[in-house]
């Protein structure tokens, strides 16, 4: 009966820490989606990063692109 016990609690807690571990992941992947989407954006709109003027555009471009898409820059 232990070890029947034991295995019951070993997989309610590998339930319990998948069920937490799932939405991070689909967060972590919508975050990922954003940054390439953004990154992109500024890269297309400002593609010459050799001028300090360009680089700060760019910035500004993907920080607005990225509170547009409820992330943090």
């Amino acid at each position: 009966m232990a070890i029947v016990s034991k295995l019951a609690f070993a997989a309610l807690a590998g339930l319990f820490v998948a069920n937490f571990a799932f939405p991070a992941s689909a967060q972590n992947a919508a975050r990922d989606a954003a940054i390439h989407k953004c990154v992109t954006e500024a890269a297309v709109r400002y593609p010459d990063v050799s001028s300090p003027d360009n680089q700060r555009a760019r910035t500004d471009v993907y920080r607005s692109c990225m509170g547009a898409a409820g992330q943090a820059p």
